[in-house]
């Protein structure tokens, strides 16, 4: 016997009258038909994941063949809806007697597929960005992207990278391939994973000059060079004086903090920038950062210079949410969406 389940993704219902298919068959042979061995014909299934159990005489198993399970699902309508594109190895060769099935949309219920769309064809989008920064301590500048990518089986594949430079803006982009939006869309969102892309600035940037990092359409960055001259430093997170939350009058609403923050050390320091962190969904991490003097032997001034910074937060959030806003781990502000 091998038994199972069998399942898929897509929010679709099975209809009375559908019916499972779940055959047993030798797989040995290439650029063949595939013998049946056995077969389970189940009627009106109910909904995934669907139970199977099909029986099989020993006589029919040879120990040096191979044996895999195929799985389909017939609409009441006669459409061929789901069928498995994984082969799922059974019996002999150390292969278990028990599989779950995950089975593909073949053909979607005609009804919610909009005429002359083509619901195969997969669309690219935006990939959500988590963070940029630009890589340190490196003879050519590279830019350094965070993104969510679905971990889904089907939901995502790599799209396009690029990345320009237009006076102090740097302008990157990146996408991913995904499926189109349908009425049983896969919920790719629920399981992602972090990734990274590092994109080379092809072109000269100026010590002492403030550039910002636009990001799929979002500003996540602002960083600096150290001015000429400079010792060799280090990012240091500046300490944080002041957090002012602020709502502009735009519709739909913006918003931006408006951050008071010094630097130790006097002549030893050179403010850097923010970043804005957004890995979770109602949490911005904002840090503020000055370069800091490691080599040996410099004299520094007492002096604490203070930097007010204006960071743009846009509009990219869900009313009626609540959001939490922290700079440099600390000085937490909370808002409501409006």
């Amino acid at each position: 016997m091998v038994s199972g389940t069998v399942t898929y993704r897509e929010r679709i219902a099975l209809t009375p009258g559908a019916r499972l298919v779940v055959d047993l068959l030798d797989v040995s042979l290439q650029d063949t038909a595939a013998p049946l061995i056995a077969r389970q014909t189940i009627e009106n299934p109910g909904q995934v994941p669907i139970d199977f159990r099909i029986e099989y005489s020993r006589d029919d198993i040879n120990s040096r063949n191979t044996y895999a399970i195929l799985g389909r699902i017939i609409e009441s309508d006669g459409r061929l809806a789901f069928t498995n594109d994984t082969v799922y190895e059974v019996i002999t060769r150390g292969y278990p007697n028990s599989v779950d099935m995950l089975l593909v949309l073949v053909e979607p219920p005609p009804d919610q597929v909009e005429e002359g769309q083509d619901w195969r064809t997969w669309v690219e989008a935006p990939a959500p960005v988590v963070w940029a920064n630009l890589l340190p301590n490196e003879e050519v500048p590279y830019l350094r992207i965070a993104y969510y990518q679905s971990t889904i089986e089907g939901c995502a594949r790599p799209g396009t990278e690029e990345l320009r430079v237009e006076g102090t803006d740097i302008i990157a982009r990146v996408t991913l391939m995904q499926p189109p939006p349908t009425p049983w869309a896969i919920p790719c969102h629920e399981e992602v994973v972090e990734l990274d892309t590092i994109l080379p600035i092809n072109a000269t940037l100026e010590p002492a000059q403030t550039y910002r990092v636009i990001v799929n359409g979002r500003v996540t960055t602002t960083f600096s060079l150290p001015r000429p001259g400079f010792p060799d430093s280090e990012l240091r997170e500046s300490p944080v004086e002041l957090v002012e939350f602020e709502e502009l009058g735009s519709a739909p609403p913006k918003y931006q903090l408006r951050v008071v923050s010094g630097m130790p050390s006097g002549s030893c320091s050179h403010f850097n920038g923010y970043e804005i962190r957004r890995d979770n969904a109602n949490t911005i991490d904002v840090r503020i950062t000055h370069h800091y003097v490691v080599a040996e032997g410099i004299a520094c001034t007492t002096d604490f210079p203070i930097i007010e910074t204006v960071v743009p937060l846009d509009s990219d959030f869900e009313q009626g949410v609540e959001y939490t806003v922290s700079v440099n781990g600390e000085n937490s502000k909370t808002f409501v969406a409006r």
